[in-house]
């Protein structure tokens, strides 16, 4: 599976004229340690969801930490994971950590938090659970977010954010809101707080932001 996930990564990241050097468990940016990446696959329990744990390393100091799931055993599985990430935090990482710009693949715009001036690039919500349905996502959900980002005590380093929504249908949604991979207060009462859409069938969804400071 490691060569499964090495290859497709190298792949991904080669059509958007990024080069990638295995390395062991590793993938090294070609010419330089930083930024690196790998992936895990763990096999679900029972024919359940596995996961696929992702590491991007900004510098000795600083990890990136991301998981997907993925629907099917083995390969199918680890493939839909794969597949996850290349919908989801791919496109965001690429210009954060490797200066690689789509602006069709995400929202660029700039925003001070403290003392900062950030470039923000923030990914679409994408959707898991009842897709083939209209899903609007509500207009003041970035700008909740991007409140609570403005009040932040943030340092003049990168910083990432991931969102997830989860409709269960009862009721009880579920919200967890990730700063630096630490949960964070301030963005689950943000996103909490928006009237997001309520369907009888379950639903996820989505969310990768990186800032990144202005010189």
């Amino acid at each position: 599976m490691d060569r499964l996930i090495q290859n497709a990564l190298i792949d991904l990241f080669a059509d958007h004229a990024i080069g990638l050097e295995p390395d062991e468990d590793w993938l090294l940016t070609e010419g330089d340690d930083f930024p690196a990446v790998r992936g895990i696959w763990h096999e679900g329990k029972d024919g359940g969801m596995g996961r696929l744990d992702l590491d991007i390393v900004l510098d000795e100091e600083r990890t990136i930490e991301e998981s997907f799931g993925g629907v099917g055993g083995g390969k199918a599985g680890c493939r839909d994971a794969l597949n996850n990430f290349a919908r989801n935090d791919f496109h965001v990482v690429l210009a954060a950590c490797w200066h690689a710009v789509n602006k069709e693949k995400l929202a660029v715009r700039e925003l001070t938090a403290g003392a900062h001036r950030f470039t923000v690039y923030v990914g679409d919500f994408t959707l898991r659970g009842d897709e083939g349905t209209e899903l609007e996502i509500p207009e003041d959900a970035l700008s909740a977010l991007e409140a609570a980002i403005a009040t932040a005590p943030l340092t003049a380093d990168v910083h990432w954010i991931r969102v997830f929504y989860g409709n269960t249908g009862d009721g009880k949604n579920q919200v967890e809101v990730l700063l630096d991979n630490e949960p964070w207060a301030a963005g689950h009462k943000a996103i909490a707080s928006v009237e997001w859409p309520q369907r009888e069938r379950y639903y996820s969804l989505r969310n990768f932001i990186a800032l990144v400071p202005v010189d």
